[in-house]
């Protein structure tokens, strides 16, 4: 079933295949996505201007550039400049140290690359697109507060003036 959420995803991998897949992948679930996608890191750190929804990130991006920053890195960069940004990894490293280090370092999930990834991903992009409705709902209650109080304020300011005068 797709959804009809609009997101902001952003997808790093430096295999160009496995990026289109990903992409595909997460148009079946959310068709009104739009999908940004880079190959390098640098690529994806020098481009971002503005916060995504998500990031998918690998881990290991060093096949177009050998001196390549890792996934770790980049991670910490798109922290940097985008502190609550939500980052998945999906990496084909089936280690757990790898696993820890990129929670560790802030990423939200860690989906190794296998038969399961793609339904993993939708998931986990689910569980988030359902963390930033709250969250988007949960400002729009604070905004809509605030204003009540503001009128609330206002009208005693109001009857209080009739009052004196």
């Amino acid at each position: 079933m797709a959804s009809e959420m609009k997101l902001s995803i952003t997808l790093i991998d430096d295999d160009v295949a496995l990026c289109e897949m990903q992409k595909d992948s997460l148009l079946r679930k959310f068709p009104d996505a739009q999908i940004a996608m880079y190959h390098t890191g640098e690529d994806a750190l020098a481009r971002i201007v503005d916060q995504p929804d998500i990031v998918v990130l690998d881990y290991q991006l060093d096949s177009v550039r050998a001196d390549a920053m890792n996934g770790i890195q980049i991670l910490s960069k798109l922290k940097e400049k985008f502190p609550e940004l939500p980052v998945i990894f999906m990496s084909s490293q089936d280690r757990m140290e790898v696993a820890s280090n990129t929670i560790k370092y802030g990423a939200y999930d860690y989906i190794v690359k296998n038969e399961t990834a793609f339904h993993k991903l939708q998931l986990a992009v689910t569980q988030l697109a359902a963390l930033h409705e709250i969250k988007k709902s949960h400002g729009f209650q604070k905004s809509l507060n605030l204003f009540f109080w503001a009128l609330v304020f206002a009208l005693i300011g109001y009857v209080i003036y009739l009052r004196v005068h």
